[in-house]
């Protein structure tokens, strides 16, 4: 078998080359990491599927939803959101910002979660208009040191407010009558026993609200 051959040492291979030198340049590789995304010719848009999400950014809708609430960008605005994605996750441009409104649309619709452990669901009927109700829950004091800010706020309908435990509750107001139903959901708490105190927390809210109102 023949071996092959060892490239011989140049005898001027010790010697020391300058910075600059021909020998020390090399062409930079340019290196994206950008899958190639199909740019539908229309403005972006929150209603995406799984399967486009999937095809053009290697990820389906709930795990984009989830790699964005679980990021420091869970509570930030549109353009803060497609700019992260886009920088951190390679993202192109269009589909950023289709991201970021598909998450701002789930972020701010209450959502149905079958998992008892970590959602809270709490109503209450409060002898009430709605207004009256609604401006005395619209008050930061109300939640306590734990409360972060609201999100969203629908004069007399809705209140959604966020929690420095990163959890979130959506307030519902609706019409019962003369009176006021209040549905409380409460999102994203971990632990049964988390659950169980916030429980008490929204009845007692709920009870010294109808309380105030009754006097």
């Amino acid at each position: 078998m023949f071996k092959k051959k060892k490239k011989d040492s140049g005898i001027f291979d010790d010697l020391p080359v300058f910075q600059g030198h021909p020998s020390t340049q090399r062409e930079p590789v340019k290196r994206t990491g950008r899958r190639a995304m199909l740019i539908p010719e229309k403005a972006a848009t929150a209603d995406l599927s799984s399967d486009q999400l999937a095809t053009n950014t290697g990820k389906q809708k709930e795990q984009w939803l989830e790699i964005i609430f679980q990021s420091e960008h869970r509570e930030s605005k549109q353009r803060a959101i497609a700019t992260w994605l886009q920088e951190t996750h390679r993202v192109q441009k269009w589909w950023a910002t289709s991201i970021a409104l598909m998450y701002l649309k789930w972020r701010e619709e209450p959502k149905t979660n079958a998992v008892s452990d970590t959602v809270v669901r709490v109503s209450k009927v409060i002898e009430a208009s709605r207004v009256r109700v609604f401006s005395i829950l619209n008050s930061e004091k109300l939640y306590g040191g734990e409360f972060k800010r609201f999100l969203k706020i629908t004069d007399s309908e809705r209140l959604v407010l966020t929690f420095e435990d990163g959890t979130r509750a959506t307030i519902v107001f609706q019409d019962a009558g003369f009176n006021c139903e209040v549905l409380v959901e409460h999102e994203f708490i971990a632990g049964k026993a988390t659950v169980k105190n916030q429980t008490v927390f929204w009845n007692e809210l709920l009870t010294r609200v109808a309380s105030q109102v009754g006097r």
